[in-house]
């Protein structure tokens, strides 16, 4: 990942990542005196460097800073830390034969999969290379056809890779970027969904939003069973992290949700559903019945008007119950008659002063 940043960087500050450096876990109460400081002292073998920009760092709650090397360097010298403020500061660059370590990678996974580098390509849709050319290109060529044929793929091989999960630790006291379980776990939920990438790569995503706790419980449970799945690994943290409350609990809390005093309806139905999801999940209420469930709760829980509640019994006996949204759309819809109508109300002048306003011109 870092790797990946420092070329990221690179593209957008047009430099050369083979020319650049990147240096990470940078105090933040460490001015830039200080970073050229330490960094002229332990740099020096490699020549003249320009300090090309700062960014913050959530993950590390640190700085790291981008160098472009003016001279032409040997990165046998480079060193991969620096004694700075605070502790190690970490050095990453970019090794010239790392674009080769690449495709040997590549291909050591396309081999496990059953696949070649032709196939590769056809599937990205680039027809331009053939099984026979592929084992006479260099590196380099093969790294830039790779990297051209990705660009032009019909749709991106990775859409969710910097949609990162928000932070969770688990800890007592959570720091202030970090999330509540239950916020956490349904974005984890939705994103694991949607990326379309091997279960390895999954929970190497999965890990880098965690924290203290729930990060032992990662190693642990990953620890206990190798081959564990992603949706396994989330339902071992509602196991330990997720709410105790029990299936009835959640079931009586639901039922015993009703509108309150100056509540819109709608607003209640939000409000309800919330609780309604959780009591799906613990099996204190089936699934297939939970649009039924939900139409029978707001038709008993809420202060409807005659006109919403005669159209929520006619949804109720025509057929299937609505869906949350359906539901909600008809209760808007509603709510936004009843505000025009009340609106025009106001706008009209009281018609007993309107006659005695004329009648008192006719006097004079």
């Amino acid at each position: 990942m870092a790797l990946a940043l420092l070329e990221d960087w690179c593209r957008v500050m047009s430099v050369d990542d083979h020319k650049s450096l990147m240096v990470m876990g940078i105090p933040v109460d460490c001015d830039e005196a200080e970073i050229q400081e330490v960094l002229q002292e332990t740099l020096k073998p490699l020549g003249r460097y320009r300090l090309l920009g700062k960014i913050f760092r959530k993950q590390e709650n640190a700085n790291a800073v981008l160098l472009e090397l003016v001279e032409e360097m040997d990165v046998s010298v480079i060193p991969s830390e620096v004694q700075g403020k605070g502790g190690i500061w970490k050095v990453i660059f970019k090794t010239p034969n790392q674009d080769t370590e690449f495709l040997e990678r590549l291909n050591l996974f396309l081999e496990k999969e059953g696949q070649t580098v032709s196939s590769m390509f056809r599937a990205l849709g680039h027809e331009g290379v053939s099984p026979a050319t592929v084992p006479c290109m260099s590196p380099e060529l093969l790294a830039h056809l790779v990297g051209q044929a990705i660009a032009h793929a019909p749709q991106p091989l990775l859409p969710m890779r910097y949609r990162k999960l928000r932070v969770f630790s688990g800890s007592t006291v959570p720091a202030p970027e970090e999330e509540p379980f239950e916020i956490w776990l349904e974005q984890a939920v939705e994103i694991v969904k949607e990326w379309p990438v091997a279960e390895a790569e999954k929970k190497r995503w999965l890990m880098e939003s965690l924290r203290g706790p729930a990060l032992d419980l990662m190693h642990i449970v990953q620890a206990d069973n190798p081959a564990i799945s992603v949706e396994e690994c989330l339902e071992a943290f509602k196991q330990v992290f997720g709410s105790l409350e029990s299936r009835r609990t959640s079931q009586v809390r639901y039922l015993k949700t009703y509108q309150e005093e100056g509540e819109k309806v709608s607003a209640y139905v939000l409000r309800l559903e919330t609780l309604l999801r959780r009591a799906v999940e613990k099996r204190a209420i089936p699934r297939n019945i939970a649009d039924q469930v939900r139409l029978e709760q707001v038709m008993a829980g809420a202060s409807l008007s005659e006109i919403l509640w005669c159209r929520l019994r006619e949804l109720k006996d025509q057929g299937p119950p609505p869906t949350f949204l359906e539901l909600m759309k008809v209760i808007r819809e509603e709510e936004e008659e009843e505000a025009s109508f009340e609106n025009e109300n106001l706008e009209e002048p009281d018609e007993g002063e309107g006659y005695s306003h004329w009648d008192n011109e006719a006097d004079d």
